[in-house]
């Protein structure tokens, strides 16, 4: 899932779920894995001014599903050993504020732990030269898409990127809920020497039913 990047940032992340993707919100995130483990991730995220704007009032503060001061990140962070926080800017772009921070991590276990949370949708075997990326569990098949079709509007235009750069030539490779390799996937994806990179419209996520997972190997 694209909140995936904002999970270990916010631990409501995932209660709050049905705001993130109901909501104006696009995520980029740039992670570079060195040949000994360590390396650094950029995670941008982009807010409409409207949404920002709610998430701010002091009654509001619990209910906005990302953070928007350093101050949140800093004490995500702290959790998990091995983290430490680069720089934190933020700015206004257009119609949306735009967040980013640029973390460090000691090991791929400290990323793992900071991204993947408790359920694991973020894994990384370094031994094994293999990242995967839960990007649907598939566990949405009963809602209508009439439903959904009532928040794709405010969806439109934001996009949740993905880029990873490994210690060695990267391949890409999905996988649906059997196990099986698929090429039936949203968004567009290439791998070109260490760099694989995925983009997704948030729209398209809010519409995928089916597990998919995606898998960088190198």
């Amino acid at each position: 899932m694209a909140c995936v990047f904002l999970r270990r940032i916010c631990p409501a992340v995932f209660a709050f779920l049905f705001v993130l993707l109901t909501s104006c919100i696009g995520v980029s995130s740039q992670i570079k894995l060195n040949s000994d483990g360590s390396g650094t991730m950029v995670l941008e995220y982009r807010i409409s001014l409207e949404l920002d704007d709610f998430g701010r009032l002091d009654e509001n503060e619990m209910h906005l599903p990302v953070p928007t001061a350093r101050e949140d990140i800093e004490r995500s962070i702290v959790r998990v050993p091995g983290l430490s926080l680069v720089s934190f800017t933020l700015g206004q772009d257009g119609k949306d504020m735009v967040y980013r921070a640029e973390i460090a991590f000691a090991s791929p276990e400290a990323l793992e732990t900071f991204l993947g949370g408790e359920d694991q949708q973020f894994k990384i075997d370094f031994p094994g030269r293999r990242i995967t990326l839960l990007i649907s569990r598939g566990e949405d098949k009963e809602t209508d898409d009439s439903f959904r079709d009532l928040f794709a509007g405010a969806l439109e235009g934001y996009v949740f990127s993905f880029s990873f750069v490994v210690p060695g030539m990267a391949k890409i490779s999905w996988f649906d809920g059997n196990g099986r390799t698929t090429q039936q996937f949203p968004g567009t994806c290439s791998a070109k020497d260490a760099k694989a990179d995925y983009t997704v419209s948030m729209k398209d996520i809010l519409y995928l039913n089916a597990p998919l997972t995606l898998e960088i190997s190198w």
